[in-house]
């Protein structure tokens, strides 16, 4: 490693550019790396959506589900294969690992399709493959509201254009709006009265409404064109046509039909603070600027406001990413701003000003350089990422302190500057690089972690790694550099804070020289106090805990309420629930407004297609935190009970999480034989955990099947007047659905005409029976001549997961309860059901969801934190040559958790499966370091001949100023998290809370407080432990040397012959170390 420190000293000009090359490229890197208020995973998920016409869900699943499935399942890389079988269509849905690219997920599901298709019914038609992307939820939500829908519709139409224009924007979704149409309502009984059959009328329109070209004529010297303009322009064009002759009598549009501008029946409802709205959803392009096109959007809404919008409308921003982004970011740079200087403060009293000054300059240029890496990793600056430098904030002056240390002691020496520089780090290089590769140590298992919480979390390890790589590349190129350029001796000795400061530590020494000399004449008894404390306080915690969460649970800034109909439930019935919902909202001031959407998929994406007019959600938007009086989660549970009473669907209150997806508290996967038992065992799995204490928000994925009228079609009598089933259906379609026979231009626009009955008409059997339809030969005759509607109950969707069938039972639990005290009494009381016969046979259970993905991720860190273990206890039998050494240092880490422990219970938090977890792991690479200061110095002046009782007193009272000062830096760098209070260097004023800091509170409580903890037992445990092994190993050498060998060394006989207490144990040891170093 000196060597690096030699060509950088030499090269003293190159490394100067290359620190302002640093400073440019990571100030510029810094400024330019997108926001994202989480890191953007990006997940394979590829649907295979395949229609079947007209089959019920059994033959739909047996003939294109199950062959699919037996192609797919053994796919490389898939992770989860589920499906659902519906009436007429299969969707497929094939979850693949995150190794997996998008582009090779498509290409393996496509050659499986391929193979599979070979099976399917010769009536299946073509397929869909597409890949589901998250990164197209919408960024913002513009909600324009204050007038008719008729005057907010065309602002609104302009706007999407207007915005689908700014760079990086993949789409605008419209959602409320009313699109104009000229709908020609026919009249039955007058097309009875002319014999004039439906589809005869819509032949005859659709030859009116054209524009021709019909070429040119010459004239000579010039060719004018002959155009024919027939297309309509107005309702009134269209009313005048003529349709039919009777005995010589036109018979107009107007005496068989009614044609006026209306607007099609609306597919959606949106409202802002309860007033009928039009929203407009912006979706980004994957990899674009959030801010970026936000800040773009917000000057283009406000322009169009302010110069072309009427006075009285208004609009809102909801949703908006961006805006949740910055204040993430912000609330983790003023921490990582506030840690620093914290951290520096404290080194000024500690060092002095100018070796302070010295070592301050490796927490930015270690940032900057990092920046620079993220920049070209293609990452982006994401809660993850900046939490990672709240963490390492205190660490990166570690490797800087030794350096400067031991470089200002040889140059206090009288050395030359260039000597002492070389010398000082030339002896501590190995010794920080070691411990560098300790913590490295720690964090690089968790680069392995799989699945999307692993891709996730990664971010941090990542990030750890890359800016302590960039701290010791500082501390052993750039401060020796440096440090020979404007680093002095020492003339009249310190002064100032510094002074202070060695005077406060040398009274702390001496006391803690008197403590560690008794301790260390008690060597076991304090051994054994030790273990006793850590058991005590794994007692402490099971008696005063607060039990165990996956993710922290902190306050949501937005939280939905869903509203989930049976199929077939109608907008209206839908748009009339939301609203029960926002008259039972209770009034907030911490409420900054209420978005509702009715008919727009209920906030499911994986269901956002298709007929969602059963679905509604209303989204509330709370202020953010510096701003709120109460808490949303309180006010989230008074609004729970006061709409669990609205009958006719299933509602669910649920906040939107910080960090990734995971599944639901309690998700109970069921599945039997066949589908009957399946439905049965669903209902009695439901209800009992309806009846379990804490349980909200139960549902389940299982749907009856959509009311339906079936069109049954006489195929003899059809044939015999030359119609067919796809002739009468098409007809059917027309007159309930509409038909399009063109369209007109009403501004920059195109609009629709479409021809069908009236409303009252098409929604009745008995009418549609008695319109005329055409056959072969132009004949009308009564549609009920060759069909008949009978009403039958649709068949049910069948849900399939890794081949089987199964129905999911879900539901989240009250505010501050444990999930898996929850999870635990729901599973007690199924088995106790199923050892009853309560369920039918072959019914089993399956706890997925949260649980499934808790499981997993304790699993892994328990795994990383063994290998963390022994990836240090390598690098330290590398350094000491000594298992027994590695040992002791190794007991630092288990004496963490004491603080661990302790920090749950003083700040009253569950313990963290992910954030904890975490904790411990990065503490096992950190809180070593102290221990391997410790038992290197005493392992030199063991060797320099001094007792060994006597080395590890100097060594403790030696090194107790480097330990402390490393160990308070760290915690100094995390006390903004822990407390909760930063400063804002942007406004300049305090900042108490913030969503993200309640997120990332508890890693860093448990980072701080054990290595408080452990860095105190460190410097009295570690020295008496190693005086302990030290003893016993002289003892082994006897019992060796007598038993083994047969004769005893002259080490050994001393030992012997003196008592096994008292001073003479100590004369006794001392004489046999002498004589062991001769």
């Amino acid at each position: 490693m000196r060597i690096f420190t030699d060509i950088a000293v030499r090269q003293r000009s190159a490394v100067a550019v290359l620190v302002l090359a640093i400073v440019i490229m990571g100030v510029y890197s810094y400024a330019v790396l997108p926001r994202e208020s989480q890191p953007d995973i990006k997940v394979p998920l590829i649907t295979v959506v395949v229609p079947l016409p007209e089959a019920a869900p059994e033959d739909v699943e047996n003939n294109i589900t199950v062959p699919l499935e037996r192609q797919l399942k053994n796919l490389k890389g898939l992770d989860e294969l589920s499906s659902v079988s519906s009436e007429g269509v299969s969707i497929t849905t094939c979850k693949f690992l995150p190794s997996v690219t998008v582009e090779e997920a498509l290409q393996k599901v496509r050659e499986k399709y391929n193979i599979a298709k070979t099976e399917f019914p010769a009536d299946a038609e073509d397929e869909t493959i597409s890949e589901l992307s998250f990164s197209e939820f919408p960024i913002i939500t513009i909600s324009l509201y204050g007038a008719d829908l008729s005057v907010l519709q065309p602002l609104a139409e302009k706007m999407k254009d207007e915005l689908e224009q700014v760079p990086g924007v993949l789409g605008v979704d419209l959602a409320g709006n009313l699109e104009p149409q000229i709908e020609i309502e026919i009249n039955p009984e007058k097309l009875a009265s002319f014999r004039l059959p439906v589809n005869q009328l819509i032949q005859t329109l659709s030859g009116e409404n054209v524009d021709i070209s019909a070429g040119g004529v010459d004239t000579g010297n010039v060719k004018p064109s002959v155009r024919l303009p027939g297309a309509f322009k107005t309702a009134e064009d269209v009313n005048s046509i003529v349709v039919y002759h009777v005995e010589g009598r036109p018979i107009y549009l107007r005496d068989v039909a009614t044609a006026r501008r209306t607007y099609k029946e609306p597919t959606s409802y949106a409202r802002e603070n309860g007033k009928p709205a039009v929203s407009l959803s912006v979706r980004k392009r994957a990899g674009e600027n959030i801010i970026f096109i936000t800040e773009i959007i917000k000057r283009g809404i406000a322009e169009a406001k302010a110069q072309r919008f009427p006075v009285e409308i208004n609009y809102t921003l909801s949703g908006d990413q961006s805006e949740q982004i910055t204040a993430m970011v912000s609330d983790l740079e003023n921490n990582v701003l506030s840690g620093l200087v914290l951290v520096l403060l404290c080194v000024f009293f500690a060092m002095g000003l100018r070796n302070a000054m010295f070592v301050s300059f490796a927490i930015p240029l270690s940032m900057l350089m990092t920046f620079v890496i993220v920049k070209m990793m293609g990452m982006t600056l994401n809660m993850m990422v900046l939490f990672s430098l709240v963490l390492a904030n205190g660490m990166l002056v570690d490797n800087a302190i030794v350096v400067i240390e031991n470089i200002y002691r040889h140059l206090n020496m009288g050395k030359p500057r260039v000597r002492a520089v070389l010398d000082g780090t030339g002896e501590v290089a190995w010794p920080i690089t070691t411990s560098t590769l300790t913590t490295l140590a720690a964090f690089g298992p968790m680069l392995f972690w799989p699945g999307i919480i692993g891709d996730f979390m990664s971010y941090l390890p990542l990030t750890v790694i890359i800016v302590l790589t960039c701290s010791l590349f500082v501390a052993l190129v750039i401060n020796p550099v440096m440090a020979v350029l404007f680093m002095k001796r020492t003339v009249h000795g310190e002064g100032g804070l510094a002074s202070y400061f060695t005077r406060t530590g040398a009274v702390l020494v001496g006391a803690y020289e008197v403590t560690l000399r008794r301790l260390l004449a008690w060597p076991k008894t304090t051994v054994i106090g030790g273990l006793g404390a850590l058991v005590l306080s794994f007692m402490m915690l099971g008696a005063l805990g607060h039990g165990v969460e996956f993710f922290p649970e902190v306050e949501p800034r937005v939280a939905n309420v869903t509203i989930t109909g049976p199929d077939g439930m109608s907008l209206e019935t839908s748009d009339k629930l939301a609203r029960e919902i926002e008259k039972r909202l209770p009034p907030s001031e911490d409420i900054e407004s209420i978005q509702t959407s009715v008919g727009t998929g209920g906030g499911n994406f994986f269901e956002a297609s298709g007929d969602q007019s059963h679905r509604a959600t209303v989204t509330l938007h709370f202020k953010k935190d510096s701003l709120r009086k109460g808490s949303p989660t309180q006010y989230l549970e008074q609004l729970r009970a006061l709409v669990a009473d609205i009958p006719g669907a299933e509602i669910e209150v649920k906040k939107q999480d910080i960090g990734p997806p995971t599944g639901a508290k309690v998700n109970i996967e069921v599945s039997t034989e066949n589908q009957a038992d399946l439905v049965e065992a669903a209902k009695k799995v439901r209800a009992i955990v309806a009846e379990v204490p804490d349980v909200v928000d139960l549902r389940d994925d299982h749907r009856a099947g959509k009311p339906e009228f079936k069109l049954t079609v006489d195929r003899q009598k059809a044939a015999l007047m030359g119609m067919n089933t796809q002739w009468i259906g098409n007809f059917v379609k027309m007159l309930i659905n509409g038909r399009r026979i063109g369209g007109y231009d009403e501004g920059t626009e195109e609009r629709d005409i479409v021809v069908r009955l009236p409303a009252a008409l098409r929604n009745d059997p008995t009418v549609l029976e008695s319109i005329l339809i055409s056959d072969i030969m132009g004949n009308p005759v009564p549609l009920s001549t060759v069909a008949r509607f009978d009403y039958v109950g649709g068949a049910g969707s069948l849900r399939r997961k890794e081949s089987r069938r199964i129905i999911t039972v879900s539901s989240g639990v009250t505010a501050g309860t444990d999930e898996n005290v929850v999870r635990a009494e729901v599973l007690k009381r199924l088995e106790q059901a199923r050892a009853g016969g309560v369920f039918p046979a072959g019914t089993q259970f399956r706890f997925t969801g949260e649980s499934e993905d808790q499981a997993e991720a304790a699993t892994f860190l328990m795994q990383a934190f063994v290998v963390a273990l022994l990836l240090i206890g390598m690098i330290l039998v590398a350094q000491f040559n000594s298992a027994l050494q590695t040992t002791i240092v190794m007991t630092s880490v288990i004496m963490s958790f004491i603080g661990v422990n302790l920090s749950l219970i003083m700040h009253s938090q569950k313990f963290g499966i992910i954030m904890t977890g975490i904790g411990v792991v990065s503490l096992a690479g950190v809180v070593v370091n102290n221990a391997i200061v410790l038992i290197d110095f005493i392992n030199i002046k063991i060797a320099e001949g001094m007792d060994v009782k006597e080395a590890c007193v100097e060594a403790g009272k030696t090194r107790m100023r480097p330990v402390l000062l490393t160990a308070v830096t760290t915690m100094l760098g995390l006390l903004p998290m822990v407390l909760g209070i930063s400063f804002d260097f942007f406004t300049f004023s305090w900042i108490f809370g913030g969503d993200s800091v309640a997120w990332w509170k508890p890693m860093a409580t448990a980072v701080s407080w054990g290595l408080a903890v452990a860095t105190f037992l460190t410097t009295l445990y570690v020295p008496t432990l190693y005086l302990m092994t030290y003893r016993a190993s002289l003892l082994f050498q006897r019992i060796f040397a007598r038993f083994v060998q047969g004769e005893e060394t002259p080490v050994v006989q001393q030992v012997a012959a003196a008592e096994v207490n008292g001073k003479e144990l100590e004369d006794a040891y001392q004489a046999a170390t002498e004589v062991n170093q001769r």
